[in-house]
């Protein structure tokens, strides 16, 4: 079976540049460009869904992946 990781997306229109997301990372991909979020090491995020958990503004959403289910027998 393959897995692919889901990024967040990321909606610069919303954010409210409280930098929560940032400081939430486990990994450090996040940053701040001014007063708007962004993913400058897309390699480096492990799809935890922290940074969605603490958005005030839902600027950030990772899509929910469904697993394929197990073949029957």
């Amino acid at each position: 079976m393959t897995w692919s990781l889901t990024l967040p997306e990321l909606d610069p229109a919303r954010c409210l540049g409280s930098g929560g997301c940032v400081a939430v990372c486990p990994t450090g991909c996040l940053e701040m460009a001014g007063a708007t979020v962004w993913l400058p090491r897309p390699a480096d995020c492990v799809g935890c869904g922290a940074c969605e958990v603490v958005c005030p503004a839902g600027a950030i959403r990772l899509p929910t992946v469904t697993r394929p289910a197990a073949p029957a027998g």
